[in-house]
């Protein structure tokens, strides 16, 4: 087994002291350019790589940041998690992603992992099932930012960017009512996170407005083994068999996607016999036939702007309580155009 070269073996070789092979690598102290190039010879040569759980020891950080998503083959999450990891790694940080699956045991698991890893700080990509969990995070200073969640440690708001639901919610009625639907379903897995409670909220303000009934317009499907695709095939179920609904409102697009496939293997003509829309704007609702109407988020900005606040707390400017709201729009699409309201 080939032993692992140390900072002892550069120093040797480049016929100087450890010290000053700890400055040209960490660029503490200056030297000069010939004992530069000694150095950085020596380490090319011997093929040195810096152990960097004993730099993060030594500093007591890292430069590693936790990022947890419930589940990355979901597009929504996966362009999140893009844009939260380049922005960090522009700035020199390394991203630890764990993927939690909605699941209490594993949200624990990976944060007690990414305490005991010394991270520089945390991305939380969704509101965790286990919100006390957060208070842990608290306990031990760590540096927390929320994406697409508004939430507390203890009695301390964490510094959160989001998307304005409840705005999005009634651009979604106004829609449909617009186009002639007058009972509409709010179709949604229970609301655990303050984006979903805040889609509900909308929803029911924006019927309330129209002077729509909303009893019995509501359905949720409880959370399972299977991904929302599948859970909304299995709402769909329960929506064909009241088809005096003359629209959905799915809370996020693959719902809404799963709704259709059952619906559509039931006979079930979209949009002329229902019409349907979802919320988030993920790539396939570009891509399924009919092309899905929905509510759309700035999904990076909303990244970007989350990373940018995470870092500058890690740098060690004061902590001021942040929320950021951003406006959602409207995307028109086949799922809610009938024949006649179709561009010719």
């Amino acid at each position: 087994m080939k032993r692992h070269v140390t900072m002892k073996d550069v120093a040797k070789l480049a016929g100087v002291s450890q010290p000053t092979v700890s400055n040209v690598i960490n660029g503490t102290s200056q030297v000069t350019d010939e004992v530069f190039e000694k150095v950085q010879k020596a380490i090319r040569e011997l093929g040195y790589v810096p152990n960097a759980l004993a730099k993060s020891l030594k500093q007591n950080k890292t430069n590693t940041v936790g990022m947890l998503i419930p589940d990355i083959e979901n597009g929504y999450y996966s362009e999140i998690a893009k844009e939260v990891e380049q922005t960090l790694r522009e700035n020199g940080y390394f991203t630890f992603l764990c993927n939690t699956f909605y699941k209490p045991e594993l949200e624990k698991l990976y944060i007690n992992t990414l305490i005991q890893n010394n991270v520089s700080g945390i991305i939380m990509c969704y509101g965790l099932v286990d919100k006390s969990i957060f208070g842990d995070i608290a306990n031990f200073d760590i540096p927390m930012v929320c994406i697409d969640d508004r939430t507390t440690a203890g009695k301390k708001m964490i510094p959160s960017v989001e998307i304005n639901n409840v705005h999005g919610s009634k651009l979604a009625v106004e829609h449909l009512y617009s186009i002639g639907a007058r009972r509409i379903c709010f179709a949604s897995e229970p609301l655990y996170n303050t984006a979903l409670e805040s889609r509900h909220e909308g929803f029911v303000l924006a019927l309330n407005e129209y002077g729509l009934d909303s009893h019995h317009l509501i359905e949720f499907i409880e959370k399972s083994e299977y991904g929302k695709i599948d859970m909304g095939y299995n709402l769909g179920a329960k929506i064909f068999l009241n088809m005096e609904i003359d629209a959905v409102f799915a809370s996020n697009d693959y719902l809404a996607i799963g709704i259709m496939k059952r619906l559509a293997d039931h006979g079930v003509k979209i949009p002329d016999d229902i019409v349907i829309m979802g919320y988030d704007d993920v790539l396939v609702s570009k891509l399924v036939v009919p092309s899905l109407t929905t509510i759309s988020q700035p999904k990076r900005l909303m990244a970007k702007r989350g990373t940018q606040k995470l870092i500058t707390i890690m740098k060690g400017s004061e902590v001021k309580y942040m929320e950021i709201s951003m406006e959602p729009t409207l995307i028109i699409r086949d799922s809610t155009m009938k024949k006649g309201q179709r561009p010719a």
